[in-house]
């Protein structure tokens, strides 16, 4: 696979698509190696990101990183190829990159890549896209885990969410067989109990959150902003009013009501039928 074969069928916005074509014809990848090769390596994924973002500065809105980034998805590639993934979760998985700058596009009016500090999990071939739902596989201290983390526009319906399950099992089984009964969690603004004040009992959030255990919840957290209203650079009375959770949750955040992020851990029968 080449650079333009993986950027088309990834999906950008053609305003995206354009500098991306348009920086590539200067950029050599070679010359990033010292920065790049360490967002492969554990421990080390900071240092690199640092050194490329020193290296490719000016980058305001990081879409030359974006271009590194996805020449490193070419690495990444070989190495879905050696382990036999199949393609099909690769180009899922690496879709993460235009669902957020396509995302930004939308709401700022230009193509803009804030996720440059996570985006190495990928790479690593730590972190997973199966079916809705993505899979990170962590170690900690030396208790292995998977954190389950939930796409924007993810269908978090019942049989979406088992057949999501049932693919990272058989996954996990197969391609790294150490994390093939490793407990799940979900660290996530969708775990809030806060939650059930805002949505109806039956949502498909509430049904998604039912199927973990609350392990901890952050009230004072406002992470949930990013994740609720397209952009939260403004006072609290102008966000968004687009959806009912938007409404309801502006109108509570206004009230002194708390949302907040909170840490579940997956039950034994989740999302049963």
């Amino acid at each position: 696979m080449d650079f333009k074969i993986l950027t088309k069928k990834l999906g950008f916005c053609e305003e995206a698509e354009r500098f991306i074509f348009d920086f590539d014809k200067n950029y050599r990848h070679a010359d990033f190696a010292p920065h790049w090769e360490k967002l492969y390596a554990a421990g080390e994924e900071a240092e690199g990101l640092n050194g490329l973002r020193a290296a490719l500065s000016p980058d305001p809105d990081g879409m030359k990183i974006l271009v590194c980034m996805l020449h490193c998805a070419l690495h990444t590639h070989e190495a879905y190829r050696a382990r036999g993934i199949p393609d099909r979760i690769f180009f899922e998985t690496m879709r993460f990159l235009p669902r957020f700058v396509n995302a930004r596009a939308r709401v700022y009016g230009r193509p803009i890549f804030p996720n440059d500090w996570w985006f190495y999990r990928e790479l690593s071939l730590r972190e997973f896209r199966l079916g809705a739902l993505e899979y990170e596989m962590l170690a900690d201290n030396g208790e292995r885990k998977i954190s389950v983390h939930i796409p924007e526009k993810a269908d978090l319906s019942p049989p979406s969410l088992r057949a999501s399950l049932r693919e990272a099992r058989k996954f996990f089984a197969e391609f790294f067989p150490e994390y093939a009964d490793a407990e799940m969690y979900c660290d996530s603004w969708l775990m809030s109990p806060a939650l059930k004040e805002l949505l109806p009992a039956s949502s498909n959030i509430l049904g998604f959150q039912n199927g973990f255990e609350l392990v901890r919840w952050d009230k004072e957290s406002d992470a949930c902003l990013d994740w609720i209203f397209p952009r939260r650079d403004m006072p609290p009375e102008q966000l968004a009013e687009n959806t009912s959770l938007q409404r309801k949750a502006k109108a509570y955040l206004i009230g002194g009501g708390k949302i907040g992020w909170a840490l579940g851990k997956m039950k034994k029968h989740p999302f049963a039928e």
